[in-house]
């Protein structure tokens, strides 16, 4: 009897606006936060989290280094179903103090 899978998978990146990446990729760093669990990302390279088939709170925002501020928090609420991926991408406005402002992308399953 095959088993029933009960879990996916999250994949989030996290991307800087061109106009303000000079002064973020240097000086601040990407975080996510899925369901209250914080992760360090690194610049444009994908985190992949497994996490329970349901609804999931994924927040993502940057710290200055040195610092403990989540500065430019963007929010978004997903769905994941068993056996799928849900692919986050999120990246701010041009302007410094924009959101990092999280939206689901197509990801292979």
């Amino acid at each position: 009897m095959d088993a029933v899978s009960t879990s996916g998978s999250l994949r989030v990146v996290v991307r800087p606006h061109w106009v303000n990446a000079c002064l973020l990729v240097p000086f601040a760093r990407p975080y996510a936060r899925i369901d209250g669990q914080e992760y360090t990302l690194r610049w444009k390279r994908p985190l992949r989290v497994d996490v329970a088939a349901g609804r999931h709170a994924v927040e993502t925002f940057t710290r200055y280094r040195g610092a403990s501020t989540a500065l430019g928090t963007g929010r978004i609420e997903v769905e994941v179903g068993p056996d799928r991926e849900v692919g986050i991408v999120a990246r701010n406005g041009w302007m410094n103090h924009e959101p990092f402002r999280p939206e689901v992308r197509a990801t292979g399953a």
